[in-house]
């Protein structure tokens, strides 16, 4: 379905946007997530762990050292494989945290991605190889605030992408990790029944309320808090281009055709566009009370 350059987390591209929070970033190579690692006095968290046992270990390999022997946490924006599944790196040395909603998606679904993961590429298949299910140890509803020492997180559930997303901010520091509820200049992923674009729209102006200086989304480039009123936008423009045309009484099919085409050209500059059908049928979907109906996924352009 996909070709992938192995989707392994590069160390050495490891940076400090503000002190005490690094970021290892996306490398733009498919499935490779931007990762998070705040340092306190006391304490050190991780925000996501790749994908695998591989990237796992890189991932804990680089919090053990910057720890040098502070207590270590983990948390994840949401269940998916590219952020959670190198989860067994940590088991045993690091308390996992998540919503109790992430929790159980993550319980729910998450053999079936395994599963799914494993049949895009022989690469990342190998990846997943043996992989183990990490169930959090440590669960909230709404909020968590953790003190780091000198370094205070807040956990946040804000649902969209899956039904379990959790953003991740730093009030003094103002930045804000926003798992793929936002990628910069990526079409947004509807991977299932439970994603919805009215929620994920509402999701993005509580973030925005938060007027974080520094953005670290999914995928794509730190940016500022200009990233999540694009972002925002562009779901907003998909909404009312499908709404328009439900309103002309138009068939599902040509609102697919006509309303991926104008959706593409509006945004040119960004890729992924295999996940705009998604997006067009998830929010004719909500709109017209019909069943989801979701594409069959082709081939994405971005290699």
């Amino acid at each position: 379905m996909f070709q992938f350059n192995a989707p392994l987390v590069q160390l050495e591209l490891a940076r400090e946007i503000t002190s005490g929070v690094i970021v290892l970033p996306d490398p733009h190579i498919n499935l490779v997530p931007n990762i998070g690692i705040v340092i306190g006095t006391d304490a050190v968290l991780v925000v996501d762990c790749g994908l695998g046992r591989e990237n796992g270990k890189r991932v804990f390999q680089k919090a053990v050292e910057v720890a040098r022997g502070k207590t270590l946490l983990l948390t994840t924006t949401h269940f998916h494989p590219e952020h959670a599944f190198g989860a067994q790196a940590f088991k045993g040395h690091a308390t996992i945290i998540a919503n109790t909603t992430q929790g159980e998606e993550l319980r729910e679904k998450g053999a079936f991605y395994l599963n799914l993961f494993r049949d895009m590429d022989p690469v990342v298949k190998d990846l997943l190889e043996d992989v183990e299910l990490v169930m959090p140890g440590e669960t909230y509803q709404g909020e968590k605030v953790i003190d780091l020492g000198g370094k205070r997180v807040v956990l946040r559930e804000l649902a969209g992408h899956t039904r379990g997303d959790q953003i991740v901010f730093l009030p003094h520091e103002r930045v804000l990790f926003t798992g793929d509820l936002v990628e910069n200049r990526l079409f947004p992923i509807f991977p299932d029944q439970d994603a919805h674009g009215t929620q994920w729209i509402a999701a993005l102006a509580r973030m925005i309320d938060l007027s974080p200086a520094t953005v670290v989304p999914g995928h794509g480039e730190v940016a500022t808090v200009e990233l999540l009123r694009e972002f925002q936008d562009l779901l907003i423009f998909v909404r009312e281009e499908v709404n328009r045309r439900v309103k002309e009484e138009q068939a599902l099919e040509l609102i697919d055709q006509e309303g991926a085409r104008i959706i593409k050209e509006r945004y040119l500059e960004w890729e992924n566009d295999m996940w705009i059908p998604f997006a067009i049928r998830n929010i004719y979907a909500e709109l017209t009370g019909t069943p989801l109906a979701l594409p069959a996924l082709r081939k994405s352009r971005e290699q």
